[in-house]
């Protein structure tokens, strides 16, 4: 059946988000907003960072800036780092800021040519797509890609638990539908008292035509000088979860056995300082390459260097992340090795599409990667059905597509609503 196209505001309150920016929630935004507007949808993004690259499709309803929010954001925390106390506070502040400033702007900016939905990505203490969905009287889905109330007290200072957690808590409950990135997420909501008839499991995805036309090998190992290196790399943010200690102390391993071999970790984040060290403690010196944050336009580049890609993910509760790291690398063509947890298990089968070890555990990472290093051909061809995995069913025309299902359904049941209304 053709489906028709739907006007579509797609909000993200996330300061930390920037929908031009090089981490995958700004990859994820971008390529969303994208893919729903090349299967015909009209999408404008509301962001306190405003819009997405130039050429994007997707058009922003404000500038960039969040208001007073920014600008009385960095005024706290330049008192509170000033007086030797924790900027804590100033982050958490400016959201609710934010929340209280946008409404008018946004109806405003929407006025002449109301959505007919809201796709709204969670973002801690975010309450905008509630207040914009009750004053357009249109429903509300949201996307929900982490349980980030945990998250930010699992592995940050937050100071407004209580408040933090009810607001994401009304949100979830409020919304019309409820799109989440895995299955052990759906499970956590339904858990947490979220209707199960509202809540839709859609995996991330990657966009093979990204991958297309990658310069020669050669070209692309140039840039780190790698040229006759079996090379092993990791895209992505550092952080705890991701496991990248656990990648250096394999690749600890493998150096031993081929001194040649190299290391290539590309991205920034929180972890970064002290992976180097741990690095430099293992001994590793020039065999390991950190590039920092890269351009997303340049990763095509990064993955064309690459024998393999690792996505060495560490078990947490309820395994509940969709890496879009992990479906990029498979639409590149690489030879993937992840770890045999949730999602991952689920996409990447072991010696048919990609190689799984056991998390947390260098030992199993290391005789993965010399599996892998010791047959060429299985690298070409886990990497060749690791492509045609991804374009069967994990591209972000997919993820568009099963989000239009939801949206449609959200709409048809609020217009059920008004027509029984209006017979009472």
């Amino acid at each position: 059946m053709e489906r028709r196209a739907v006007r579509l505001l797609y909000l993200c309150s996330d300061f930390g988000i920037d929908p031009a920016g090089t981490k995958g929630a700004s990859i994820h935004v971008r390529s969303v907003t994208r893919a729903m507007c090349e299967i015909g949808h009209d999408v404008r993004i509301l962001s306190p960072k405003g819009g997405c690259i130039p050429d994007h499709p997707a058009q922003p309803i404000l500038g960039v800036g969040g208001g007073p929010a920014e600008s009385m954001g960095k005024l706290l925390k330049k008192w509170l780092v000033d007086h030797g106390l924790t900027d804590a506070p100033a982050r958490e502040l400016r959201p609710l800021i934010y929340n209280a400033w946008v409404g008018e702007p946004a109806l405003a900016a929407l006025r002449e040519n109301p959505p007919e939905a809201i796709l709204e990505r969670l973002s801690l203490f975010s309450h905008v797509g509630i207040d914009l969905s009750e004053a357009l009287d249109v429903p509300l889905v949201v996307e929900m890609n982490a349980p980030l109330a945990d998250e930010a007290e699992a592995y940050r200072a937050l100071q407004l638990r209580p408040l933090a957690r009810e607001i994401e808590g009304r949100v979830l409950r409020r919304a019309d539908g409820v799109v989440v990135v895995s299955q052990a997420l759906a499970k956590r909501l339904v858990e947490a008292g979220v209707r199960p008839e509202r809540v839709h499991v859609v995996p991330n995805g990657a966009d093979p035509s990204f991958f297309t036309g990658i310069p020669p090998r050669e070209s692309c190992r140039a840039r780190w000088e790698l040229d006759g290196a079996f090379v092993v790399g990791f895209v992505g943010s550092l952080k705890p979860w991701h496991g990248v200690d656990v990648l250096l102390r394999a690749f600890e391993r493998l150096h031993r056995d081929d001194p040649r071999a190299r290391l290539l970790i590309v991205g920034e984040g929180p972890w970064a300082p002290s992976l180097r060290g741990l690095a430099i403690d293992l001994g590793l010196g020039d065999r390991v390459t950190f590039t920092g944050a890269l351009p997303h336009a340049e990763i095509p580049r990064v993955l064309g260097a690459l024998d393999v890609a690792v996505a060495p993910f560490l078990q947490v509760h309820d395994f509940y992340f969709s890496p879009i790291k992990m479906f990029e690398y498979m639409a590149a063509g690489l030879c993937v090795v992840g770890s045999r947890l949730g999602q991952i298990a689920g996409v990447v089968q072991d010696g048919v599409n990609g190689l799984l070890c056991e998390p947390d555990d260098p030992e199993s990472l290391y005789r993965t990667l010399r599996r892998a290093q010791g047959d060429a051909a299985l690298r070409r061809r886990l990497g060749s059905a690791a492509r045609e995995s991804i374009r069967a069913g994990y591209t972000w025309t997919h993820t568009a597509r099963r989000l239009t299902r939801v949206i449609e359904d959200a709409i048809a049941a609020q217009r059920t609503k008004r027509e029984a209304a209006a017979i009472l």
